[in-house]
């Protein structure tokens, strides 16, 4: 039987290998001066967007144009297994919203990825062209307290958010791929090193 709140999902790093395919892109269209694979400029880089040298008026434009365009959005690996075990969950738990701080302006895009993936079906919350994307964590954390307890946590990737979440919070943060322990004490965090992980942790225990 399902419990009458339920869950949040992020999208970009939990769902899907966004900064991989973002690597992969800037390389090809701004060269890879360091001559590191994808792999390798992910471990140095904790985001595509960090490298200097890509931080030009040209390489600036072009990831605000892969932000904002929907075809991009639609081709984004999916991380293995993220949609299995999402449909797990989701007969226990169901899936309430995925909340992301895409720009509106990729909604369709959003949406058709997550139906090709077999996703639930849930409503996608995404960010106001009028937040920035550098506020991305707070305009997050601020519809996820507005949302409890409806949406009783979420499952993301990005311990940004729990900096940004207040002290009055009742959910529950799954960090995924998240440190075993976090500096805060006064919120509900459970880290989870892969979506394995995820589903024994909300299969096997009353966490939330």
């Amino acid at each position: 039987m399902k419990k009458s709140g339920g869950l949040a999902l992020d999208i970009d790093e939990t769902l899907s290998r966004t900064n991989y395919f973002w690597v992969e892109y800037l390389q090809l269209k701004l060269g890879n001066p360091e001559n590191l694979s994808i792999e390798e400029m992910e471990i140095k880089y904790k985001y595509a967007s960090d490298p200097g040298y890509w931080q030009t008026d040209n390489g600036l434009n072009l990831m605000e144009e892969m932000r904002n365009d929907d075809v991009f959005q639609e081709n984004l690996p999916l991380i293995e297994n993220s949609n299995t075990v999402v449909q797990k969950i989701n007969k226990i738990l169901p899936i309430r919203a995925y909340i992301t701080a895409r720009p509106d302006s990729v909604l369709k895009g959003t949406e058709k990825w997550l139906e090709k993936h077999n996703f639930p079906k849930a409503k996608i919350i995404t960010r106001p062209l009028e937040v920035r994307a550098e506020d991305g964590n707070k305009w997050k954390a601020k519809i996820l307290e507005n949302l409890y307890p409806e949406i009783i946590g979420i499952i993301d990737d990005n311990p940004g958010l729990i900096d940004c979440l207040s002290s009055d919070y009742k959910g529950t943060v799954f960090l995924y791929k998240g440190i075993s322990e976090h500096m805060r004490k006064d919120i509900k965090i459970v880290p989870c090193k892969d979506w394995e992980h995820v589903w024994q942790t909300l299969s096997t225990a009353s966490v939330y």
